[in-house]
Order: C-alpha cells, then structure tokens, then sequence
C-alpha cells in the first residue's frame, strides 16, 4: 500500500542529501512530489537517474529570494491545486569560527537561507494548506537547533530560530477555524548524517571532523539517509496524527547528554 497515493509534497533543498533522499521516499510512496534547488541542472540530472520521473518535479528556486518562493508556490497551485505535505530542507553552513572572528557575510549569508528562506517557504506553504483539506509540515531544524555547537554562532542561530518558527506555526495551525484547516508542523533535529556534508570524499579528506562528530554521538556512528527518510515520512503521515510542535532528535543520542 502507497501510504502517500495521490499527495502533493514540495521537497525544498531537494537535490541532495537528506532532502533528495526524503523526495525519493515520498514519490515511491505514491506522492507528487516537486522539488527545488538553486541548479538546474542538478536537478533534471536527479530526476532522470530516479527512475521516478513521473512522480517528480523540478522548479529551479532559490528560497531566499521571496519572489521565487512565490513563483515556485505558483507552479504547485497551477500543476495540481494543492499541497498536503512539505519538507523545508534548504540550508547552508559556512567555515567554522569563533563568533569574534567571524564573517559578517557569512552571517548574513546563513541567516537569508536558514531563516528568511524558511519563513517565506512557511508562509506560502501554510497559506495553500489550509485554504484546502489542511497538510503536514517538516522543518530540517539540526541538532543545532536544540544544542549549541562552538564556532557555528551562525548556523545555531538560524536553526534555534527554525525551531521557534516550527512552535508558532504548529501552535496557530492547530486547530480548524473558518476557512482554514488544520495543518501540523513539527521538526527534525539530525546529528551527523551519512552524505553532503558528511560524505565519504570529505571525511576522509577530513578525518579530524569525523572524530569530532562521532565523540558527541552515544551511538557512535552517522545516522542514514534512509533513518532521516522514514522519520520524516512518519511525520507527514497519518500516523502521526496528534503530533504538532515537536522537534524529534535525530542525533544517536547527542542531545541526550554528556557520555
């Protein structure tokens, strides 16, 4: 049984990573899935490798700029006349530094992706929601969001703010009023995941990062992209029918505790 059979979802940041993987998963499950990313080309490449092309759509977006959010929430209403499901996964990091040191742009930089790119993503897709039959919401808030991490003031900052947001949305969406439905928002909080910013390349090009990540983790290992997909999944189905709100640790017990 396709649990996700005739859904719309919208997969921001969805060329790569946790957010492909999430998109993929989606489409398999029967969804319609639209995905968005800052390259073109990327994203037909992904499409066509899928295998699932037909339950999949690219829109070139970048989320911080609100008229392409706009443009893209435009697409969706015109293609199909509603979204049930979203997962925001759009974001960026940038070099570690201590806050003293660090680059104005770069602050500048995370915050418009991280933060307003999100807000204008919640905006549109909230609108659309519960104008309709209502939906579901995933925001992709990081282990950061919950614990903050040395030397990424900017990147904690944006996801602490992400978790604000998901609490607000899911707290004034919670229940039906007239003319708007109900759609639940809740968010994950990933540790160290297995791909992009973790992919095999990079740590061992860097092996100092991951036996920085792996100490923090009880577990002691990266999580997958399938543990982030079927998470997310869960989220958005049915299934978790009474949850709003929460912010689910994705960490292998990071957040738990000092170990």
């Amino acid at each position: 049984m396709q649990a996700f059979a005739g859904k719309v979802a919208l997969v921001t940041g969805g060329t790569q990573g946790m957010g492909w993987s999430v998109a993929q998963a989606l489409a398999a499950q029967g969804a319609s899935v639209v995905i968005c990313g800052r390259d073109r080309d990327k994203g037909m490449q992904c499409i066509d490798a899928s295998g699932l092309g037909e339950r999949l759509l690219f829109v070139p977006c970048d989320t911080s700029v609100p008229q392409q959010v706009a443009a893209l929430m435009a697409t969706i209403r015109e293609r199909f006349g509603r979204l049930d499901c979203a997962f925001n996964n759009a974001g960026v990091s940038v070099p570690r530094a201590r806050l003293g040191q660090s680059s104005i742009s770069d602050w500048q930089r995370v915050i418009d992706i991280n933060v307003n790119g999100s807000y204008y993503c919640l905006r549109e897709e909230l609108a659309l929601m519960a104008a309709g039959d209502g939906g579901a919401i995933v925001n992709n808030c990081s282990l950061a969001g919950i614990t903050a991490i040395p030397d990424q003031a900017a990147y904690v900052a944006s996801k602490f703010a992400l978790v604000g947001m998901t609490k607000a949305a899911a707290i004034e969406y919670a229940r039906p009023t007239e003319g708007s439905a109900v759609v639940r928002v809740n968010a994950i909080a990933p540790g160290p995941i297995e791909g992009g910013m973790n992919s095999e390349a990079r740590l061992q090009q860097h092996p100092e990062h991951t036996r920085r990540k792996l100490a923090v983790t009880a577990m002691q290992r990266f999580g997958t992209q399938q543990e982030v997909a079927d998470t997310v999944l869960w989220l958005l189905s049915g299934q978790a029918s009474y949850m709003t709100g929460a912010i689910v640790s994705l960490d292998g017990g990071a957040s738990a505790g000092k170990f």
